[in-house]
C-alpha cells in the first residue's frame, strides 16, 4: 500500500458490511441514483477491518438489532422528492 491510498466502496440500500484498511478515514460521499459511494483514505496499514454501514432512502432504518446507528450524512436529492441517509453501525462486533 502506498503512503496515501484511496478506496471507494459502493453501498446499496440496507445493511452493507465492508472490508477496509485498518484506520481508514471517510473523506468523501457521493450519490448516483440509488447508489452511494464512500471514499476512504488509508495510510500504510496492510491490516484490514470490517465495518458496517446502513443506507436508507426516504425513511430511517427499521432494524436496530445490529447495534447503535450513527448518522453520517443526510443527502437531499436535487428534485426535492427524496433523501438518502447513510449511517455507520458501531461498534462492530466480530463475534456476530
Amino acid at each position: 500500500m502506498t503512503a496515501d491510498e484511496f478506496t471507494t466502496i459502493i453501498l446499496f440500500a440496507g445493511f452493507n458490511e465492508v472490508s477496509l484498511p485498518q484506520g481508514a478515514q471517510l473523506v468523501d460521499m457521493q450519490i448516483d441514483g440509488y447508489q452511494v459511494s464512500l471514499v476512504f483514505k488509508a495510510t500504510g496499514s496492510a491490516a484490514t477491518e470490517y465495518r458496517q454501514f446502513y443506507v436508507a432512502f426516504n425513511s430511517g432504518p427499521t432494524d436496530y438489532s445490529q447495534g447503535v446507528l450513527r448518522l453520517l450524512e443526510k443527502i437531499e436529492f436535487s428534485d426535492g422528492t427524496s433523501t438518502a441517509m447513510i449511517y455507520e453501525v458501531y461498534p462492530y462486533d466480530e463475534s456476530l
